[in-house]
């Protein structure tokens, strides 16, 4: 039995979707000429050491491009994977089957939509971002991480201090 909601036909519902121009994004979450975004739904995944290492890479010089790894250093995208088994398999995928298929793997490994990575690593290889510029957008989301960090230990302090039932 072929079941037209799944597999299309006359009865098929259309896509209710709202209209782009319709849409309401905040400031906070629109893209500067496309490119910000993407870097933000990519490195907010990484854990914080991940971040810090590669922030210091960037800061050296110790980056790579047009492969996952080359000698000791990492492409910025390698740098939150989770051990180098892993960068490994992307380096062999990248070569013997194809750069998507690579790209696919590392978002998995990571939790994040394939589609970001992949823009991603290619603007990344084809030298348009500088290593500058991805410097200061991680930078960014460390500053982000510090502001939250330091909001969680305001709140906790506040509530070690407030007395027991709450009342002043």
């Amino acid at each position: 039995m072929i079941f037209p909601a799944i597999f299309g036909g006359e009865n098929i519902e259309k896509n209710n979707r709202t209209s782009p121009d319709n849409a309401f994004l905040l400031p906070e979450f629109q893209p500067e000429m496309g490119r910000t975004l993407a870097v933000k739904q990519i490195f907010v995944y990484f854990q914080n050491l991940n971040l810090r290492i590669l922030i210091e890479n960037l800061r050296r010089g110790l980056v790579t491009r047009g492969n996952w790894s080359f000698a000791d250093d990492l492409c910025p995208v390698a740098h939150g994977m989770p051990s180098g088994h892993v960068v490994g398999t992307l380096r062999y995928l990248s070569q013997a089957v194809d750069l998507p298929r690579a790209c696919h793997l590392a978002a998995q490994e990571m939790g994040m939509p394939p589609r970001f990575l992949e823009r991603f690593v290619l603007t990344w290889d084809q030298g348009t971002l500088s290593e500058q510029w991805l410097l200061d957008q991680l930078e960014a989301i460390w500053a982000e991480r510090l502001a939250d960090a330091a909001a969680v230990q305001a709140v906790v302090a506040g509530a070690l201090l407030a007395p027991p039932g709450g009342a002043p």
